[in-house]
């Protein structure tokens, strides 16, 4: 009796330390991965033609296979994050502000994930055949403006999210400054449709990651 009661404060120590750290992993590795593919060469522009999109194809085929992969593993990555920041606030944010932080987290989620795979996909396998890859690389150029729609999306759902959590922040012990302050950046990534409001939900997941790593109050 005695062993199993020093043992159960243990197991609980190692499960809530876990559980802080795979969300954190998972802000901290999508954020990271973001980065890595805006300064790789999957980061640049695919061009304005489809000749132009053929050759980009042709010249970053792995990187463009890595961007894809990231996609797909981003569905993890945020979902982890996602999953661990609803779990922190449970209890002090009120009904609607932790079903705004679970809707707007898995919507943004989703929509990232989309938005990587609709630029990256039909790219992955580009045909040998010159008349059919200009034929698949035009079809791409319309494609790639509702991946920007869709990015854009992303954006909006991060806004409902981070605004939605910094709010509930506050109440759960997080200095006043800062969650104001997550609160303005979490306003500005609705900007994201202009591509600059993604860094403010880039800083806002990184910052919340960190958070994620501290034990809860008691």
């Amino acid at each position: 009796m005695t062993t199993t009661t020093l043992d159960m404060p243990r197991t609980a120590l190692r499960r809530g330390a876990w559980g802080r750290f795979f969300p954190a992993l998972g802000g901290l590795g999508l954020v990271a991965g973001l980065i890595a593919m805006l300064v790789s060469p999957a980061g640049e522009d695919t061009g304005e033609s489809a000749r132009q999109v053929v050759a980009h194809a042709q010249s970053h085929d792995a990187w463009i296979v890595a961007t894809a992969l990231f996609g797909v593993a981003s569905i993890a990555l945020g979902g982890a994050f996602v999953a661990g920041l609803h779990a922190r606030l449970h209890g002090l944010a009120t009904q609607v502000e932790s079903a705004l932080v679970l809707i707007g987290g898995t919507v943004f989620t989703l929509c990232f994930c989309l938005s990587f795979v609709i630029w990256s996909a039909p790219l992955v396998d580009m045909p040998g055949d010159s008349a059919a890859a200009l034929a698949q690389a035009q079809a791409y150029l319309s494609y790639d403006d509702i991946g920007w729609f869709v990015f854009a999306a992303a954006g909006v759902a991060a806004a409902v999210m981070a605004v939605s959590a910094s709010l509930a922040a506050i109440r759960a012990g997080v200095p006043a400054w800062l969650g104001w302050l997550g609160v303005a950046v979490g306003t500005l990534s609705l900007g994201t449709v202009a591509f600059l409001g993604m860094f403010a939900w880039m800083a806002w997941i990184a910052v919340a990651s960190l958070v994620l790593l501290a034990p809860p109050r008691r």
